[in-house]
């Protein structure tokens, strides 16, 4: 049992985790890294009224030239899909994120300055500057926030251009995975720090049967206690620090390899490709080794 949980680069830390992964009724999953890539990435781009696509998309690339985030490349990316290849001859600096003004850019040798960031950031950038704001923008943040996704206002001087959707990438085959669990007999619930719309729109596009929406780490434990009080096996992943006290309440806890010390410490087996979705298979190999349960020999493993 503990060689064929091997085989699929798992290192189970007891046999009794082996042997739980055949009993799981419930798996509770993060969203981050688990369901979705983690990183937002460039969707579309909504101009605002009286601003062409054509004007805001070649800011968007200017401001995403020298932007080394995936956010940034991904502007890049998208509009060269579309067509837009720009070689930024005329930027003088670029402007990094900063915490402290939430928002980056680039400054031109003309000094035109394009700035993207948070709808609030811009939105105080253009009042001190006493620019107008556009009386579309709200409604299209709003539309983007409601889809799960995360808004990034562009705005040229103090003119507000529009807004660039990025999406949260629910990852490619997990719908085909969830409706199989569902078939044996497994519930899955999603945990998310995301609001309820944004988590009802990612738990509906990855075919989750719930979720936790703007989930602090003791709410996932609550969530595990619950589903064991009702008699329920629970199995989890998780690769923070803050998963470690869930990682161990859980019956069957897989941390990532790549994960933090406190959560390879805290969970009973470890992923050594560190793909979340490996529970998965962690847990149809359990369900197979119910008949063997009498020869699985335990072994303990050295940090």
């Amino acid at each position: 049992g503990m060689d064929r949980v091997t085989r699929f680069n798992v290192i189970a830390l007891s046999g009794k985790a082996v042997e739980s992964c055949g009993d799981v009724d419930t798996m509770i999953l993060d969203k981050t890294g688990t369901i979705t890539f983690g990183n937002r990435l460039a969707n579309e781009f909504y101009e605002v009224q009286g601003i062409s696509k054509d004007e805001m998309i070649k800011a968007c690339v200017l401001s995403s030239l020298k932007d080394e985030t995936p956010e940034g490349k991904s502007i890049v990316a998208l509009a060269q899909k579309m067509g837009y290849e720009l070689e930024g001859n005329d930027m003088k600096e670029f402007i990094e994120f900063s915490a402290q003004n939430r928002m980056s850019g680039v400054d031109l040798q003309d000094n035109t300055k394009i700035r993207k960031g948070a709808f609030d950031a811009i939105r105080a950038y253009i009042s001190e500057m006493n620019g107008k704001i556009p009386s579309d923008l709200e409604t299209k943040v709003m539309e983007i926030s409601n889809l799960g996704g995360t808004p990034l206002v562009v705005c040229k001087n103090e003119k507000i251009l529009g807004v660039i959707y990025l999406k949260d990438t629910v990852k490619p085959g997990l719908k085909e995975r969830f409706d199989e669990l569902r078939k044996m007999g497994i519930k899955t619930l999603m945990c998310t720090g995301d609001n309820p719309l944004t988590a009802a729109t990612i738990a509906k596009e990855a075919g989750l049967d719930g979720f936790i929406a703007e989930c602090k780490p003791e709410d996932k434990i609550e969530a595990i206690k619950k589903e064991q009080a009702q008699g329920k096996i629970v199995a989890m992943t998780g690769d923070g620090t803050n998963d470690a006290p869930a990682l161990a309440q859980a019956d069957v806890g897989i941390a990532m390899n790549s994960g933090t010390q406190a959560a390879k410490e805290a969970a009973n087996m470890i992923d050594l490709d560190s793909n979340p979705t490996k529970i998965l298979e962690v847990v149809e190999i359990g369900k197979g080794l119910l008949i063997t349960r009498g020869s699985l020999t335990t072994f303990s493993m050295a940090n």
